[in-house]
């Protein structure tokens, strides 16, 4: 089948036709691609070799398709057998040989794919997956906010929790997840995102280009002192989240608890008061993930039903090529930063 490599980290992009069709296990689905996403993760593995298990590496991890084969244990998040036809979207395995999307056929493990809500196209579908499941591990893992009952969301509560990024795949879902569970949302964002995010049901933007002070200041002002939960959706914001902790240390009670979405670089230490957690996706879909599949799998059911209740949206995308040999012009046009808060898509296969 056809896909694109990368022998080493930081070669170039190769295209073959020479890669071999994988078999699902009894646990797994085998997808014919339709629409792949591309994700900043997708530079740390190629660019770095992050998270990479095999080498030649065929880089991605949001996927949008249909299943062509379905193990025989191959039982979706919500109890239901996959079955050939099914359209499906998530994030695959990462690093590892036979998982990714940007190649014609791919694997995905079946606990913890999302079947797809039905009042959503493929194309949008395939901007899902990386974006709302980092979210979820971020509000209900790390910043241990009950998981929501999509069928009784709690009323709102005079409570802040604030997202750096919100205009980022993530912060889209982290804003609107948090205003799900009844919350008070102020994000930090670019002023050309600010009628997004607040369309998405931000209460406050702050201009994310604004200095520390000015941000610690506004954040300390907005909230009147009274901020417990940050969640840094860009992986750039430790320091800042240890200032704002700190301006509030004097007013501010409960525990604090800061996630972000940054694994590599030491955490805050917590001298403000706070625990820092990392999310951490990275591993999903291996056996010995156990605790984070079973959390995933849990998380889904609910993912759904949000969606297709209108809780939760989709951003906006655009596709920017089609079939293997439009996946480098469109990984190009997302590491420029040129699509903004737009997620670029590739074409790959029809249904």
């Amino acid at each position: 089948m056809r896909g694109v490599t990368v022998e080493k980290p930081g070669a170039k992009l190769e295209v073959r036709s020479d890669l071999e069709v994988p078999e699902p296990s009894d646990t797994q689905i085998l997808i014919k691609s339709i629409y792949a996403a591309i994700n900043p993760g997708d530079v740390f593995m190629a660019d770095f070799g992050i998270l990479v298990v095999d080498w030649p590496l065929v880089p991605g991890c949001d996927a949008g398709g249909v299943v062509i084969k379905a193990g025989k244990d191959a039982v979706n998040p919500l109890g239901v057998q996959f079955k050939e036809g099914d359209e499906v979207c998530g994030c695959t395995r990462l690093g590892s040989k036979g998982y990714s999307p940007w190649q014609e056929y791919f694997l995905m493990d079946a606990a913890v794919t999302i079947p797809k809500p039905s009042n959503i196209d493929l194309a949008q579908a395939s901007t899902t997956g990386v974006g709302v499941l980092t979210a979820f591990l971020g509000v209900f893992d790390c910043l241990k906010i009950p998981l929501v009952d999509p069928d009784n969301l709690p009323s709102p509560k005079n409570e802040w929790a604030l997202v750096f990024g919100g205009a980022s795949s993530v912060g889209k879902f982290a804003v609107q997840t948090l205003k799900a569970c009844g919350y008070k949302v102020v994000t930090t964002c670019s002023a050309k995102s600010v009628d997004l995010l607040k369309s998405l049901g931000a209460d406050v933007t702050i201009d994310y280009k604004k200095t520390e002070a000015e941000i610690v200041e506004e954040t300390k002002s907005v909230t009147s002192g009274e901020l417990n939960l940050v969640m840094d959706a860009v992986s750039v914001n430790n320091a800042l989240a240890t200032a704002i902790y700190a301006a509030l240390t004097p007013t501010s009670s409960s525990d604090r608890l800061y996630t972000t979405t940054n694994g590599w670089d030491p955490l805050p230490n917590g001298s403000a008061g706070f625990t820092s957690t990392p999310i951490m996706l990275g591993p999903i879909g291996r056996p010995d993930a156990v605790e984070l599949n079973a959390k995933l799998n849990k998380y889904i059911p609910v993912i759904v039903k949000l969606l297709e209740a209108g809780k939760l949206r989709v951003g906006s995308y655009m596709v920017e090529g089609e079939g293997v040999e439009g996946i480098e012009k469109a990984w190009a046009l997302q590491k420029s930063g040129k699509a903004g808060s737009e997620k670029v898509l590739v074409k790959i296969g029809s249904a």
